[in-house]
C-alpha cells in the first residue's frame, strides 16, 4: 500500500461529488490542493455543483466492473464514499431502488478499494442506524435498532465496511452524520430537508408546515463541520484492518418548534404525522469519540448556521 504520509497532495476520490455533501467536500479538498476525482451518476446530484477543477466521471456505481477499472486507473489514496439516495421517506417509497444505490454501490466501491489497495476508505453513514433507543443522546456503543429501509441500508453498508476492513486490511472510518444542513441543501421536492423548506417558505411569506406536534428533536449539523470531519478522518492514520465508527453531530437537541422560532414565520400543524412511524421521536449526538480519535468537534450552532444560509 501507499505510504500516505509521504504523499504531498495525493489523489482523492469523492463519490456523490455532485450532491449536497459531496460537492462541498470536493470544494474543500481542492482548496487544500488535492487532485480530486468525482464519481456521480447525477441521479440526485447536479452537474453545476461540481467544482470545475475536479475531474468528473459520469458512472453508475452499481456497475462493479466499471468502477473497479476506473479506480485502478486513478489509484486514489483515499475514497470518500458519499454517494447515496438519501432520505428515509424515499427509501420507504422505493426500497429496491434505494437499496441498489445505498448498499450495492457501497459494495462496489469497497471491492474496488480492495483490488486497488486504496489506503483509506471514508464512508458517509447516518445517525438513522440508531433507530429507536431508550435515551435521546446517541453514542457509538448503542446497539443499532433501525426503523426504516434507509437506516437498514446504511447499517448494512457499515457492516460491509467492517467486513472489508477485517478481511482485507482496509483502513475505514464510518461517519454517522446527524441531520446535515447548509449550502446546496435540497429545498424543493418531496424529499427536501426541513431547514431548506422552512427557509424557502419563510422567505416567500408562506406557512411553515410542521408534521405532528413539532416536539420531535434532531441534532442539526452544519455542512462545514461535516466536511471538516471527513477531512480529519482522512488525515488520521486510522487503523489497518478496522472500521472506526464515529458520530458526527453538533451535540444539541433541537425541536422542529425550535427551528420555527429561529427561522420565523406562520406555522400550520398537520396531525398526526402521516409517516411518523419511520421517525425517531428524539435524537442528538454524543460526539466525544470523534473528538478523541480524529480531533474533531462541531463549531457552528444552529442559530449561526441558519444565519450563514440567510446571507
Amino acid at each position: 500500500m501507499k505510504n500516505y504520509s509521504k504523499v504531498s497532495n495525493p489523489c482523492v476520490l469523492v463519490t456523490g461529488g455532485a450532491g449536497f455533501i459531496g460537492s462541498n467536500l470536493v470544494d474543500f479538498l481542492i482548496e487544500k490542493g488535492y487532485k480530486v476525482y468525482v464519481f456521480d451518476n447525477l441521479s440526485s446530484g447536479r452537474r453545476e455543483f461540481v467544482n470545475p477543477k475536479a475531474n468528473f466521471v459520469l458512472v453508475d456505481l452499481t456497475n462493479a466492473k466499471k468502477v473497479s477499472e476506473l479506480v485502478a486507473k486513478i489509484k486514489p489514496a483515499t475514497i470518500h464514499h458519499v454517494a447515496a439516495l438519501p432520505r428515509i421517506l424515499r427509501s420507504v417509497d422505493d426500497p429496491v431502488g434505494t437499496h441498489e444505490a445505498n448498499v450495492r454501490a457501497t459494495l462496489s466501491m469497497l471491492e474496488a478499494a480492495k483490488v486497488t489497495q486504496v489506503e483509506k476508505f471514508i464512508f458517509s453513514s447516518s445517525s438513522s442506524v440508531y433507530g429507536l433507543q431508550k435515551i435521546a443522546k446517541m453514542n457509538e456503543k448503542m446497539i443499532p435498532n433501525p426503523i426504516s429501509h434507509y437506516a437498514i441500508q446504511k447499517l448494512m453498508s457499515e457492516m460491509y465496511c467492517t467486513f472489508y476492513a477485517d478481511k482485507f486490511g482496509l483502513r475505514v472510518a464510518s461517519l454517522r452524520y446527524f441531520n446535515v444542513y447548509g449550502k446546496r441543501q435540497p429545498d424543493t421536492g418531496e424529499y427536501s430537508l426541513v431547514i431548506g423548506k422552512f427557509l424557502k417558505s419563510s422567505d416567500r411569506d408562506e406557512n411553515l408546515t410542521v408534521f405532528g406536534d413539532g416536539k420531535q428533536t434532531r441534532d442539526y449539523t452544519y455542512i462545514d463541520d461535516v466536511v471538516a470531519a471527513n477531512y480529519k478522518a482522512m488525515k488520521n492514520p486510522l487503523v489497518k484492518g478496522k472500521n472506526i465508527i464515529l458520530n458526527i453531530g453538533f451535540g444539541k437537541e433541537v425541536s422542529v418548534n425550535d427551528l420555527v422560532g429561529i427561522i420565523g414565520g406562520k406555522t400550520i400543524y398537520i396531525r398526526p404525522n402521516p409517516r411518523g412511524e419511520y421517525e425517531e421521536r428524539r435524537k442528538y449526538s454524543d460526539s466525544h469519540l470523534a473528538q478523541k480519535i480524529i480531533s474533531w468537534k462541531a463549531k457552528i450552532d444552529i442559530e449561526t448556521g441558519i444565519g450563514l444560509l440567510r446571507k
